[in-house]
C-alpha cells in the first residue's frame, strides 16, 4: 500500500513544516512527541511544574516518586473546558476562527499503605489518567491569489510523468506512480492535462492547467482538528525516612487524532470556463503506546527538596491511519479540446467529482524521545512554596518503523527528523500561597522552538501563563486552574518549487496566531 500523503493534513496548527519536508511524516512525530504534563487543576495553575513537588496524582506521569508524599488514600477527578482562538493572515486579509471543547482531563485513585518498618515509612499505589495533548482546534484563511493556483501545484507534481502514471493498472500491470494521489484527482477532474492536449503531438510528460488564465482565484480553506492524546499511569512509590522518595510507573498512551480540510478556489461565474473547485481531505490517526518512568525526590531539609525523573520513549507499535480525499469541479459549458486526440473532446458542464478512499488503513510504528526532568521546590515556612522544572527532550530521536501489513521505507522520514529537529529544554515555574485552608497559585511555562532552523521566519515556541485557587480540608479538596497558551505558526496550503529544488518565493504562506484558554476544576476526596 502507498504511503498516504496530503497537503500538510497532519499538522496544520502547532508545527507547520517548510515545503522541503512537506511530504514526510517528520512533523507528525513532533505533534505526538511534544506533549504537556497535564494533571490536576492544582498543577495546571502552577505552570505544570511538579517534578520536585509531590502529593498530587499528577506525579504518576511526571515523577512517580512524588506519590510517596501521600499519607492517606484519595480519589480525584477533573473537568475541563478549552477555548481555542486563531487569527490567520493571508495575502493581506485577516480571518478569525475558534473552537471550544469540554473534556475530562484527568482522574485518579491513590491507595496509601503505612509500612512502619524501620526507615520505610509508607508506600502508595496509583492509577491515574492524564490528557497530555489537546487537538481540538480550527483555523480559516482566505484571500485573492494573483500569483498561482493549487492547479499549478498539481502541474508541477505531475511534470515528467506519462499519463499512464495516473492509471489504476490491471491484474497484470501495477498502478501508476501517481494513481490515487492529489494530482490524480486534478487529472481526473480536468484541472490539469498533458501538453499534447493543447499542442499537436506535444510532450505528454509535461502538463498544463485548465483554470481560467488571467483570473486571480479567491482561495479559502478551513482546517478542523479534534481528538486528544491521553495516558494511563500505573505507579508505585515509597517513602524512606521522610528523606528519600523513589517511584516507578508504567504508562499506556493513546492517540486519537482527526483532521478535516475544505479548500476552495473560485474564479467567478465565467462562460465556457471553470467556475470553482473544492478539495476535501479527511485524516484519522489512532494508536496505543507504552512507556516507563523512574523518579526520585530528596528532602534534605524541611524547606527544600529536589527531584529528578526519566521517562522512556513511548513505543507505538502500531499506528493506524485512514485517509480520504475528494475533489469537485464546477464547469460552465467549458469546451474541452484535445488537439492530439479529438475523440477525447467533450463539453464540461455542471459538477465533476473524483474520490480517493483507501480500503485498508496504513499501519506503521512510532517511537518518541526520552524525557529527562529535574526540579527543585523551596518552601516558605507554612505560607507556600516556589517550584521549578527543567525538562530535556531531543526531538531528533523520534523514529518510524514499517509494519509488515503495509511495508514502507521510512529512512527518508527518519533522516529528516534528525536534520530538522533539535534538543530542547522546556521550563516550567510555579508557586502557591497558603492562607489557612485557601490556596492561590500562579505559573509560567516555555517550550522552545523544536526546529533546528526557523521555519518560514516564524518561531514555533509555545509559552503559557497560568493561575488558580484552591480550598483544602482533611476530607476533601477543590481546585480551580486557568491557563493561557500562545504560539505562532506558518501554514503552506501547497508548495511550489524552483528548478533548484528550493521553495519558490511565490508559494502561498499563511501566518497564524494561536491562543488556547483552558479552565479545569479538580475534586479530591479522602478515602
Amino acid at each position: 500500500m502507498k504511503k498516504i500523503i496530503g497537503l500538510g493534513l497532519i499538522c496544520p496548527f502547532i508545527f507547520i513544516f517548510q515545503s522541503s519536508v512537506a511530504q514526510t511524516y517528520a512533523d507528525e512525530s513532533l505533534i505526538f512527541s511534544r506533549t504537556n504534563p497535564g494533571g490536576s487543576a492544582r498543577i495546571q495553575g502552577m505552570g505544570g511544574a511538579q517534578v520536585a513537588l509531590g502529593g498530587d496524582y499528577s506525579s504518576a506521569y511526571s515523577n512517580p516518586a512524588g506519590l510517596g508524599f501521600y499519607n492517606r488514600s484519595e480519589i480525584t477527578f477533573s473537568l475541563g473546558t478549552n477555548f481555542y482562538n486563531s487569527t490567520s493572515n493571508y495575502l493581506g486579509q485577516s480571518t478569525a476562527d475558534s473552537k471550544s471543547n469540554f473534556n475530562i482531563p484527568g482522574f485518579s485513585v491513590v491507595l496509601h499503605t503505612d509500612k512502619n518498618n524501620g526507615k520505610l515509612v509508607s508506600g502508595n499505589f496509583a492509577i491515574s489518567f492524564n490528557r497530555i495533548n489537546n487537538f481540538n482546534k480550527n483555523f480559516t484563511y482566505q484571500g485573492t491569489n494573483a500569483n498561482n493556483s493549487m492547479a499549478d501545484y498539481f502541474v508541477q507534481q505531475s511534470d515528467g510523468l506519462a499519463p499512464s502514471q495516473f492509471s489504476a493498472g490491471s491484474a497484470n500491470t501495477p498502478s501508476g506512480a501517481s494513481y490515487y494521489t492529489l494530482p490524480w484527482l486534478g487529472y481526473e477532474n480536468y484541472l490539469i492535462g498533458p501538453m499534447s492536449e493543447i499542442v499537436p503531438n506535444g510532450d505528454s510528460t509535461m502538463y498544463h492547467s485548465n483554470v481560467p488564465s488571467g483570473i486571480a482565484p479567491f482561495q479559502r480553506e478551513r482546517v478542523q482538528t479534534s481528538g486528544a492524546q491521553n495516558q494511563w499511569n500505573f505507579a508505585y512509590s515509597v517513602n524512606i525516612a521522610d528523606f528519600f522518595f523513589i517511584g516507578g510507573a508504567v504508562g499506556v498512551s493513546t492517540i486519537n487524532y482527526q483532521s478535516q480540510k475544505k479548500y476552495t478556489e473560485s474564479f467567478g461565474s465565467l462562460a465556457n470556463s471553470l467556475n470553482n473547485f473544492e478539495l476535501d481531505e479527511t485524516l484519522q490517526v489512532n494508536g496505543t503506546g507504552v512507556n516507563a518512568s523512574l523518579g526520585i525526590i530528596v528532602k534534605p531539609k524541611d524547606f527544600i527538596q529536589f527531584g529528578a525523573s526519566a521517562s522512556s520513549p513511548t513505543a507505538y507499535s502500531t499506528i493506524t491511519e485512514n485517509y480520504s480525499a475528494s475533489l469537485t469541479t464546477n464547469w460552465n459549458n467549458y469546451s474541452f479540446t484535445d488537439v492530439t486526440h479529438p475523440l477525447n473532446n467533450r463539453v464540461l458542464n455542471g459538477s465533476l467529482n473524483s474520490q480517493m478512499v483507501y480500503n485498508n488503513p496504513f499501519l506503521y510504528g512510532l517511537t518518541t524521545p526520552w524525557r529527562l526532568r529535574a526540579g527543585a521546590t523551596v518552601f516558605i515556612q507554612k505560607h507556600g512554596f516556589i517550584t521549578a522544572d527543567l525538562e530535556k527532550i531531543n526531538y531528533q530521536n523520534s523514529s518510524y518503523s514499517s509494519n509488515s501489513s503495509t511495508p514502507f521505507n521510512f529512512s527518508g522520514d527518519n533522516n529528516t527528523i534528525k536534520l530538522n529537529f533539535r534538543n530542547v529544554f522546556n521550563v516550567r515555574v510555579g508557586g502557591e500561597y497558603r492562607f489557612q485552608k485557601y490556596r492561590v497559585r500562579a505559573g509560567y511555562s516555555y517550550m522552545p522552538d523544536p526546529y533546528s532552523q526557523i521555519q518560514n521566519n516564524v518561531n514555533n515556541a509555545i509559552q503559557g501563563f497560568t493561575g488558580g485557587v484552591g480550598y483544602r480540608t482533611g476530607k476533601y479538596s477543590i481546585d480551580l486552574g486557568y491557563s493561557l497558551t500562545q504560539w505562532h505558526s506558518p501554514y503552506l496550503p501547497y508548495s511550489l518549487y524552483q528548478p533548484s529544488g528550493a521553495l519558490a518565493s511565490n508559494s502561498p504562506i499563511v501566518n497564524i496566531s494561536h491562543s488556547n484558554s483552558s479552565v479545569i476544576v479538580t475534586f479530591g476526596f479522602t478515602l
